[in-house]
């Protein structure tokens, strides 16, 4: 599952004027898509991606196979559906891409994302749609400190207030997880922010790269993660369909999406955009298979809203200071 980066796009990222114009003539069979500003083609790419990736909860719940099995299914389904999204976009250039995408940053970016994949299937199945989406809304804050960390460069005062606030918020979902005996899934789903976060860290590292092969190699490796344990003939036909529009769907075209973003607007938008999911995931199950949230989740989970709302409103303001009259 990718998440907002906390590294802010600038005007002169190599990512402005390198492979953005072919994402656009892929999109250009939407009527009027080629006529809309930059700011208006990345939210209407990432809102597409949000929406899609907020129903992935229904199937997941709806299913009736282990966690080992879902694990290993939507991973080698997703990891064929990003590579077709890749060759779509990049019609004409996708041996260079793959090349250039590939090296040490890719193979780093695919081991995090398989990461992410592996701790979220182990957070969702063991824990509720809600404690999970709440727990991965915490990535772009993880990305600030890695981006800190790794690249060593500067972390606004903003940022480190937001992460003071969602330590506050996140205390308060554990601690009714652990109330409620599901404190290892809330974990998982803590685990896979981090990875979330390193992997936007390593894809910030190369912006000019497109690096949805990498994305689609870590889907794959989750996937042989779970084969071992993996029992596929355990699936029944509505379970296959199920599984079918979760890995070869829902997954690479909301990914897809999601990652084409920040080729047009700022990574702070998309976080903010990103925020819909955690609303919209649980409301979904919520509709579909009546799992209420707690009440330590709701509380907690308003604070975590809160917070990353702010900062990320905070962050739009600073980029616009920033700009030139």
């Amino acid at each position: 599952m990718l998440a907002p980066s906390a590294v802010p796009a600038s005007s002169d990222d190599p990512v402005d004027h390198v492979g953005s114009s072919g994402v656009t003539r892929r999109f250009a069979v939407m009527g009027g898509f080629s006529s809309l500003s930059r700011q208006a083609k990345g939210l209407l790419i990432t809102s597409a991606g949000v929406v899609v990736l907020s129903v992935q909860g229904i199937p997941i719940r709806l299913v009736d196979v282990d966690a080992w099995t879902l694990m290993f299914v939507r991973g080698v389904l997703s990891a064929p559906g990003l590579f077709a999204f890749f060759l779509i976009v990049e019609r004409t250039r996708w041996k260079e891409e793959l090349r250039a995408g590939m090296g040490l940053a890719g193979v780093t970016a695919a081991l995090l994302f398989a990461l992410d994949n592996v701790m979220f299937i182990y957070s969702i199945t063991h824990t509720s749609v809600a404690n999970t989406l709440l727990m991965i809304s915490l990535s772009p804050l993880f990305a600030g400190l890695l981006t800190r960390i790794a690249l060593r460069q500067q972390v606004p005062r903003r940022t480190w207030l937001a992460i003071a606030g969602a330590a506050v918020a996140t205390l308060v979902i554990m601690y009714g997880s652990l109330v409620a005996g599901d404190f290892l899934g809330t974990l998982a789903g803590l685990v896979a922010a981090i990875a979330i976060g390193g992997t936007l860290v390593v894809l910030r590292s190369k912006p000019s790269l497109n690096m949805v092969p990498a994305v689609a190699l870590g889907a794959g490796l989750a996937g042989l993660v779970g084969l071992p344990a993996a029992n596929p003939a355990s699936a029944g036909l509505r379970d296959w369909v199920l599984l079918v529009i979760l890995g070869l769907v829902i997954g690479p075209l909301a990914f897809g999406l999601i990652a084409t973003g920040p080729r047009f607007i700022p990574a702070a938008e998309v976080a903010l955009l990103l925020l819909l999911q955690t609303v919209l995931g649980a409301y979904w199950v919520w509709i579909a298979v009546g799992e209420i949230p707690g009440t330590a989740t709701v509380a907690g989970g308003l604070m975590l809203l809160v917070v990353l709302t702010l900062h990320s409103v905070a962050t739009l303001k600073s980029l616009e200071g920033d700009q030139p009259a």
